[in-house]
């Protein structure tokens, strides 16, 4: 079967549930000869075990051994942990993860960073000079201020800067650098933040300079491709609210709604395609991300379902 093929949900929780519970020190020969039977039943089975295998020694290989770990929880917690990391990783979470990582250089870069927040975490940067600035969920930045610039290096993540004027002299440019970009403060209020592809600049106040060449001005975003900027769209005030741990949506859809949320909780999040286009307004905490699905759930006609800790789909009510 090619690698291509998408395996529907239930074959993969079956993967993940027998993968768990052949795990266990104490598994039985008659439970060993089921899995046989399920394996054999249909390809799909030896499709979704063949996935849950290699995601197991991907998910393994990673610094502090997860796996590892909960291979040595008691056993009801040990099945749980595993078949939700196994689950995770086989629908697209750890695995998208790890496919994600540009290179080993940039993901040591960002681990070893001065400046790092976890998942979930909204953090003000302390430095020494008037500028203000805010390190969003599971981010990370070096510091390099020196008597020629100010410069702050995203390594992952988003940061969000209200510069303030430099009391050296001579006064020194407030430079941000994301992948090679640099860019450069003109008395603003600005957040960047790294895609996938690309970096996101977004301008509140003032201007902002990218590679000493063109100016983005208050109220416009851009996104930098390979050090090219692409087209100007509007750059809303709401969506630098979670340096206040909020996310504000105004007829947001709920896909995108649900998306956002997702940066600030571990495991998968994501809602019905026949919800995609709902619209959503109101404010949402970003500290307690389970409330603010509760509070979706009491805005809309929707039901949050919690298949497990880490597994959450929002579904028709």
């Amino acid at each position: 079967m090619p690698e291509s093929v998408v395996l529907e949900f239930s074959v993969l929780e079956q993967a993940a549930e027998w993968f768990a519970a052949l795990s266990a020190p104490d598994v039985q020969p008659a439970e060993r000869q089921a899995w046989q039977r399920w394996l054999e039943a249909a390809p799909e089975h030896r499709e979704a075990w063949r996935r849950v295998e290699d995601i197991h020694s991907r998910i393994n290989a990673l610094p502090g051994g997860p796996v590892r770990a909960a291979l040595v929880a008691p056993p009801r917690q040990r099945r749980r942990a595993l078949k939700a990391m196994l689950l995770l990783a086989a629908t697209g979470g750890i695995g998208a993860l790890l496919a994600r990582r540009e290179n080993t250089l940039t993901y040591l870069a960002a681990f070893n960073a001065q400046h790092r927040t976890a998942v979930g975490a909204v953090a003000q940067l302390p430095l020494p000079d008037r500028t203000q600035a805010w390190l969003n969920t599971d981010s990370a930045a070096d510091l390099a201020y020196d008597d020629s610039q100010r410069l702050i290096v995203l390594r992952r993540g988003e940061i969000l800067l209200h510069s303030g004027t430099d009391q050296h002299a001579p006064s020194r440019p407030l430079l941000v650098e994301a992948r090679g970009v640099r860019l450069r403060a003109l008395g603003t209020r600005y957040s960047v933040r790294l895609l996938e592809q690309g970096t996101r600049l977004s301008v509140y106040d003032g201007a902002v300079e990218i590679n000493g060449g063109s100016v983005v001005p208050a109220g416009a975003q851009v996104d930098i491709i390979d050090g090219l900027p692409g087209a100007m769209t509007p750059a809303y005030e709401d969506s630098s609210a979670w340096a206040h741990k909020l996310l504000i949506a105004t007829q947001m859809r709920l896909d995108d709604f649900l998306a956002e949320l997702a940066r600030y909780r571990h495991g998968h999040l994501a809602c019905d395609p026949s919800l995609a286009a709902m619209r959503l307004v109101g404010s949402y905490p970003l500290g307690d991300t389970d409330q603010a699905l509760d509070m979706l759930q009491a805005a809309l006609p929707v039901q949050v379902k919690r298949t497990l800790p880490w597994w959450v789909t929002v579904t028709p009510r």
